[in-house]
C-alpha cells in the first residue's frame, strides 16, 4: 500500500503538461478547420450554392419573393 501511494502523485505530475499539449493540439486543428470553411465559403461556387439551399428552404417554409 506504501508504495502504491507514493508513486500516484508523482505519476500525475509528469502528466500535468500532456493536457494541455492535448488542449493545443486540438485548438490548432479546429483552427486550421475553420480557416479551410471560411476559404471554401469564399469561393463564388459556394455561395451560390448556400444562397439556392436558403432559397429553397424559405420556398419550403411558405416564405415567397426572397432573393439572396
Amino acid at each position: 500500500m506504501r508504495n502504491r501511494e507514493a508513486a500516484t502523485p508523482r505519476k500525475r505530475q509528469t502528466q500535468r503538461g500532456a493536457i494541455t499539449a492535448e488542449y493545443a493540439i486540438i485548438i490548432v486543428g479546429a483552427c486550421a478547420l475553420g480557416g479551410v470553411l471560411v476559404a471554401l465559403l469564399r469561393s463564388p461556387a459556394m455561395q451560390t450554392a448556400l444562397k439556392a439551399i436558403i432559397n429553397y428552404a424559405l420556398k419550403l417554409a411558405g416564405v415567397e419573393g426572397v432573393h439572396l
